[in-house]
């Protein structure tokens, strides 16, 4: 019941995550322009490196810990305070080197120093780093804190930027809302452990135990960041333009609102799956692995193809007709919806609750060195839909090594044994939308009929194949 509760506590917040993108990007696109959007994005994406450092893998390595321990409630405030100790010790080291960077990168680089205050700007993304304890909450199952904040500023930051944000340049302005905003967030979490946690000794606290896990769950970390973001990195380095970072950081954004249904699943499933590993409970495991499979593939098939039907034309009338590039960014990079949602189960639902870090490190550096590598000969050859081909590679071969490493551990084929009716339900929902398409005008109206057509097309097809999964979620509806 627990777990129920959590993904809808993670769906509601993921429901706003879709909202919000849907009211700010249009009207972002408009006001700021390619090179505002591009700017805002190149530079988070280079303040985004400095961030790993700050959180190494502590959110996922300290939620595990802290659902390892759960119930003793001594050695829980002193692991906590042990993980942020290192926390504030990798964030200042991090801001250091930001600082160092910005100098040195201005005086060797034209660009970094033409955008030099802007990046001065994001050094407070580093700072909401060093201040996230939202693994904390998390490690206990706790998600209602973290999503009622998240939602509550989420909505003020959405406000403010109708409010602050009027002309081309105001990009400073909105920069500065982002990042502080996410400051003000992570720091209201610290009220929650008023009253409850003493700050500890510092010789009572053995930060040795933490460093090496921490190490190599920032591998992974850093590895998945850097395919993440190296797209908008390299791309006005290779293109010349600063507008295509801001092109592809549309479609990247759209994107991540509907992967953020489908990769809920992985985070509220990973402090339960830990404490079944604690309990020696793997058939458990195994069962919950097969589901959330099913489950994903189920909601990820359908959204990628229903995305790749009518994104196209919604980014005309979305973004503005000079954002056309997003539509065909946005259809090569939908496969990512699929791959990121398998990878996802896998990763956080059996290989790092089972402390299988070296696999689940190797794939995702597997994928970052192989994105690298594409990326210099597709943005060169074809710009921003040469990233987006790069990035949705990668990500195949990050499942694909996950796949490959789990195969001695789980009946891997099983997890796919249903996948057939999600990809002919969805085959036939993309044919008939797209035949709506191409037959109706472009506007809200139409992107919304063309929407309902396709849930309804693809729910109907799978109440004709008897997929098992609407039986099962009927069944737990009825019993709740």
């Amino acid at each position: 019941m627990q777990v129920a509760k959590n993904y809808l506590y993670n769906a509601a917040y993921q429901l706003l995550n879709i909202i919000v993108p849907i009211i700010t990007l249009p009207y972002l696109a408009r006001v700021l322009g390619k090179d505002g959007v591009g700017i805002a994005s190149w530079t988070n994406s280079l303040v985004t490196y400095f961030l790993l450092i700050a959180s190494l893998g502590i959110v996922t390595y300290g939620s595990r810990e802290i659902a390892y321990v759960h119930e003793d409630e001594a050695l829980r405030q002193k692991k906590f305070w042990e993980i942020q100790t290192i926390h504030f010790l990798a964030g200042g080291l991090a801001i250091i080197l930001y600082i160092a960077f910005i100098y040195a990168g201005g005086a060797m680089n034209s660009r970094i120093e033409h955008y030099q205050l802007f990046l001065w700007y994001q050094i407070w993304v580093i700072f909401s780093g060093i201040f996230d304890i939202s693994w904390y909450f998390m490690g206990l199952e706790d998600f209602k804190k973290t999503v009622l904040r998240n939602m509550l500023i989420k909505l003020l930051m959405t406000a403010l930027i109708f409010i602050m944000v009027k002309t081309p340049n105001d990009v400073g302005a909105y920069i500065l809302l982002l990042a502080i905003s996410q400051v003000v967030g992570n720091l209201s979490m610290w009220f929650y452990l008023i009253g409850k946690f003493k700050l500890p000794k510092l010789s009572s606290l053995d930060l040795n135990i933490h460093w090496k896990p921490v190490f190599l769950m920032f591998l992974p970390t850093i590895a998945t960041q850097i395919y993440l973001q190296l797209n908008k990195t390299m791309l006005p380095f290779i293109t010349g333009s600063t507008a295509s970072s801001g092109i592809y950081d549309n479609a990247d954004k759209i994107i991540k609102v509907c992967l953020a249904l489908v990769t809920s699943v992985g985070m509220v499933m990973l402090p339960r799956m830990s404490a079944h590993f604690a309990a020696g409970e793997h058939d458990q495991m195994k069962k919950a692995i097969h589901s959330s499979m099913d489950f994903v593939s189920a909601i990820a098939i359908p959204l990628a193809a229903g995305i790749a039907a009518v994104g196209p034309t919604a980014m005309l009338w979305f973004l503005g007709k000079s954002w056309g590039e997003v539509g065909t960014a946005l259809v090569l990079l939908t496969p990512i919806i699929v791959f990121i949602g398998w990878s996802n189960v896998i990763g956080n639902q059996f290989l790092i609750p089972t402390k299988r870090l070296n696999d689940y490190t190797w794939s995702v550096t597997f994928g970052a060195l192989l994105n690298i590598l594409l990326n210099f000969f597709f943005i060169y050859l074809w710009g921003v839909a040469g990233a987006a081909i790069a990035t949705a590679l990668s990500e195949l071969a990050v499942i694909g090594y996950q796949l490959v490493v789990t195969r001695h551990d789980m009946a891997v084929w099983a997890h796919f044994t249903g996948i057939w009716r999600y990809l002919l339900a969805s085959a036939i929902m993309y044919g008939v939308v797209t035949a709506f398409v191409s037959t109706h005008g472009i506007g809200i109206v139409s992107t919304a009929v063309e929407s309902l057509i396709g849930i309804l097309v693809y729910l109907l097809v799978l109440l004709l194949l008897r997929a098992p999964i609407l039986n099962q979620l009927l069944k737990r509806t009825i019993f709740r």
